[in-house]
């Protein structure tokens, strides 16, 4: 059987899973919350008539994936079974705790200036395909003509993820397995780019992009200015282990690289929801992990990706770690990464009903 480009499995999942030609076409039938086709080559579009205005990140269209409040939607009929799958993911490893991933497995960003060259990113052969595979350097080109800055650094971890954003041509790249070599040179196994990036729903181009949903990893993480600030204004992403079949794919995510089967397996692109009605105050959480617990009562959490654990998705400090010999999560997190959302009230979470109107 002739088989597609192969997306790379979660940082945390079996690692060389191919997608059959079956899954291809379930996935191109969500594609729809990509947003505008890529240009081809790399070439900068014209900046959109509303360019983003975040000024510590990428900020997509005004009804994103992203920032969708889902406080009023309705219960999902299977959330019993689903979430008490969850917890006992989160109950049997690790303490019992639901990992924060900001010191390793997480999307390290760089911001490109107007002025920033651009250059090829080469292919690393990870997954032993024996070519790259095809929008990488040809038509769209993915990993053509990238404005990485000097002091760009992948995040830590055996995924060395790594996203550029260029404000001023309002792109979005996205790298997994992304490596600078000794020339200065970068090479990374896969990745994409998304063009228009604030008249963009959140997701890449089908296959591209890193998270196992097809989602922007930037756009889901919880940022260090936004811990910092105590205030997140999007979903959360969540990794999970062992998710649902890709058959089971739900919107917002375009993609999966689930297999299980199980009745109560969770999909990748589910929602989830703090009941509103809690008051985090009196959770005695860390300053982060109350963040995080205001927003999932707004915003919920979207399962974007596969893994070991229960994670939640946060920005990388590693950039900043490299400028300045101290990684900006250690004074913010009032502790260690893997303690910071002790006592986070998942037995007060719900996963929410797909949309009835579509992909959000």
């Amino acid at each position: 059987m002739t088989r597609p480009p192969r997306v790379p499995p979660s940082r945390r999942a079996t690692r060389w899973r191919r997608a059959t030609l079956g899954a291809l076409a379930v996935l191109v039938l969500l594609a729809g919350a990509g947003g505008p086709e890529a240009r081809p080559g790399g070439t900068p579009p014209r900046p959109s008539a509303t360019p983003a205005t975040r000024s510590n990140g990428p900020q997509f269209a005004p009804d994103s994936v992203f920032t969708q409040p889902i406080g009023q939607r309705a219960t999902d009929p299977r959330s019993a079974a689903m979430m008490a799958s969850l917890r006992r993911s989160i109950a049997t490893r690790y303490g019992g705790v639901a990992a924060f991933n900001s010191s390793a497995y997480s999307m390290s960003l760089a911001v490109a200036g107007a002025d920033t060259p651009r250059r090829d990113v080469s292919f690393d052969d990870c997954q032993h395909k024996g070519a790259p595979s095809k929008g990488l350097f040809d038509g769209p080109a993915h990993f053509r003509n990238v404005p990485i800055p000097e002091d760009a650094k992948a995040s830590e971890g055996t995924d060395g993820e790594l996203g550029v954003w260029s404000p001023d041509t309002d792109q979005l790249w996205e790298f997994w397995k992304a490596h600078q070599r000794a020339d200065g040179s970068w090479q990374a196994c896969w990745g994409g780019r998304i063009d228009h990036v604030s008249a963009n729903r959140g997701a890449f181009p089908l296959p591209y992009g890193v998270s196992a949903s097809g989602l922007s990893s930037t756009g889901s993480a919880v940022r260090v200015e936004e811990a910092r600030d105590g205030r997140i204004t999007h979903a959360i992403g969540l990794a999970i282990p062992a998710p649902a079949h890709w058959r089971t794919v739900r919107p917002p995510a375009t993609r999966s690289d689930g297999v299980n089967r199980a009745s109560d397996a969770m999909p990748i692109g589910t929602r989830l929801r703090l009941d509103p009605a809690v008051d985090v105050d009196s959770l005695g959480l860390t300053a982060v992990a109350a963040a995080v617990a205001r927003a999932a009562q707004i915003y919920g959490f979207i399962v974007v990706d596969t893994a070991g654990a229960v994670g939640v998705v946060a920005e990388s400090g590693t950039p900043v770690k490299a400028r300045t010999g101290q990684d900006p999560w250690s004074d913010l997190l009032g502790g260690p990464s893997y303690a910071v959302m002790k006592g986070f009230p998942w037995d007060r979470v719900v996963v929410v009903a797909p949309d009835p109107a579509g992909p959000r």
